[in-house]
């Protein structure tokens, strides 16, 4: 299959079940939610299909964006002189190195990646959501970036939906397997540290979701006063060399990227806050999963919104947007929002995945 058909494809297939479940829940009398369980099979099977079809695809620059680097590196590898680097995200050079002393081709070496960013993701969602774990996956599919940073930021991606999956145990009071998802996660990407540091804040110290979401505004006003400032600083610190590259604006510009203030950006990172304003906020609607759900995206938000000038912000927008879908199901999945939350189910799949599609064929 030609490497240009893989994500108008998968888009399509997307909406298509996006079409079908949100029509179901529009159409509904209102009880679709409280009378229904769902399977978890389908949304496995198609995980799976995924994993598969995304992993094997074709290795191209100009449509995967770093598969083409990542095959590169793979291929040349050299075992007999690479040497894993203790002090930098060694889990991911293991990983490496062992799929290359197996003698595994480099499609195989992506499906075992993709099994780890879509897999993971679908056993945090059947936690978050263990009623509708396939209504979680669409939004999960049909979020914004999803298919981006399974062929594109493969490292951050996979890494984050490691977090994803330790929020999960961490929420459950599982402190053990969490912590171990954390470090291993961390060991593939450095940059979840900042998730890492916002879930803490989330479990033991930020309660209130108001405090994070005046953060979060806060936030804002110092990316606006002084951002530029913050982002030089950033650029300066040695500590870690792709930091210096994300924050410097003399990055490659020749891939998704643009540097100023993304008002574009802002307004589509301030959705989960509104949802969180209004569920927590004006209706008053507390739960313990939810709100530290809300801290750790509004914390790690922040964080981005104050290097939002950066090149490469999509990258630290990541470290808070692989949260954005369970930000928007699990209220509606699991708290009572609204009296006909089954049509606002079905209307708000249907922008969210709109949303997507508007962005991907026709804003850029």
């Amino acid at each position: 299959m030609e490497a240009s058909v893989y994500q108008p494809l998968f888009l399509i297939i997307v909406t298509l079940l996006c079409l079908i479940t949100g029509y179901r829940y529009i159409s509904s009398y209102g009880d679709i939610l409280q009378r229904t369980q769902e399977g978890w099979l389908f949304s496995l099977v198609l995980s799976i299909v995924f994993v598969l079809w995304i992993g094997m695809r074709p290795v191209s620059g100009v449509y995967f964006g770093d598969t083409i680097n990542y095959a590169l590196i793979y291929a040349n590898m050299n075992l007999e002189t690479v040497k894993i680097d203790w002090h930098s995200e060694w889990i991911w050079q293991w990983f490496t190195m062992g799929c290359k002393k197996a003698g595994l081709n480099v499609h195989i070496y992506f499906v075992l990646i993709e099994a780890g960013y879509i897999l993971s993701a679908w056993i945090a969602v059947k936690k978050f959501l263990p009623n509708h774990p396939m209504l979680g996956m669409l939004f999960v599919w049909s979020s914004l970036m999803f298919f981006s940073f399974g062929t594109n930021g493969l490292r951050n991606g996979l890494a984050c939906h490691l977090i994803l999956l330790a929020m999960a145990f961490l929420f459950d009071d599982k402190y053990i397997t969490g912590s171990l998802l954390c470090l291993i996660a961390l060991g593939i990407h450095r940059s979840v540290m900042l998730p890492i540091v916002a879930i803490v804040v989330g479990l033991f110290l930020i309660k209130d979701v108001k405090i994070s979401i005046g953060f979060w505004f806060l936030s804002i006003l110092v990316s606006l006063i002084a951002g530029d400032t913050v982002t030089s600083f950033l650029a300066s610190l040695t500590f870690d060399d792709r930091l210096s590259r994300y924050t410097s604006s003399d990055a490659d510009m020749s891939q998704f990227s643009s540097t100023g203030f993304r008002w574009d950006f802002l307004l589509y990172s301030a959705m989960p806050v509104c949802m969180a304003w209004y569920v927590c906020v004006k209706r008053q609607i507390q739960d313990n999963w939810y709100n530290a759900l809300c801290v750790t995206y509004c914390l790690c938000n922040a964080f981005w919104i104050i290097v939002i000038r950066s090149s490469f912000s999509n990258r630290f927008a990541y470290l808070s947007w692989f949260l954005y879908p369970l930000m928007i199901a699990y209220p509606l999945v699991n708290l009572p929002v609204w009296k006909d939350q089954d049509q606002k189910i079905g209307l708000i799949l249907l922008s969210y995945c709109g949303f997507t599609l508007f962005m991907q064929f026709i804003y850029w």
